[in-house]
């Protein structure tokens, strides 16, 4: 298995010597330190002989690294300590089938005004995500900034649909800010 670091460098002096900051996000929306997809989406190549088909390419199956361990050990026929894990056993999505989450993902990034953010104003997203199926929502922690995407329809993060399905953004939200609040307090600033 090789996957990469999240999103590539989207550091200001780039830009202010004129250029353009380094790595590719494949043209989806975001850099490095933003919840859009050019933030947060990563290569994923996966070779094993006679368990993994070669040549597959899967853009179906969503998997996070909160995956890796439960699908890696169903992949070798280990069972599961009995924990309440976060992420799923997504083998089949390895193995030649798509495999569908049966529950969100979420993202937090940036809770204070010290997080590191991309130079570039479009770049720069809400502190908090949240993936289920085709829908993204994304909306900072105070409740402003509400985005919906339907990645059936598109995936470049451009046409906000949450006016048009206000039953879901707000179900989505609800979800999604229920889930930071949830989150551990970080630990207070050393002096």
């Amino acid at each position: 298995m090789l996957t990469g670091d999240n999103g590539p460098t989207a550091w200001p002096h780039y830009y202010r010597q004129g250029f353009d900051a380094p790595g590719s996000t494949g043209g989806f929306r975001g850099r490095k330190w933003s919840l859009y997809e050019g933030g947060i989406r990563q290569p994923l190549v996966a070779r094993w002989p006679g368990r993994i088909p070669a040549g597959r390419v899967n853009r179906r199956s969503i998997m996070s690294a909160i995956d890796l361990f439960p699908t890696f050990c169903a992949l070798a026929g280990v069972a599961l300590p009995q924990v309440d894990f976060d992420g799923q056993n997504l083998s089949g999505a390895l193995t030649g089938n798509d495999s569908q989450r049966t529950s969100p993902i979420y993202w937090e990034y940036g809770r204070n005004a010290s997080y590191l953010q991309p130079f570039q104003q479009r770049d720069r997203s809400p502190n908090l995500a949240i993936r289920d199926g085709r829908w993204k929502l994304l909306i900072n922690d105070d409740g402003s900034r509400l985005e919906l995407y339907d990645f059936d329809a598109s995936t470049d993060e451009r046409t906000n649909v949450a006016a048009e399905h206000p039953e879901l953004a707000q179900r989505l939200s609800k979800q999604l800010l229920d889930w930071r609040r949830s989150l551990p307090k970080p630990p207070a600033a050393v002096k």
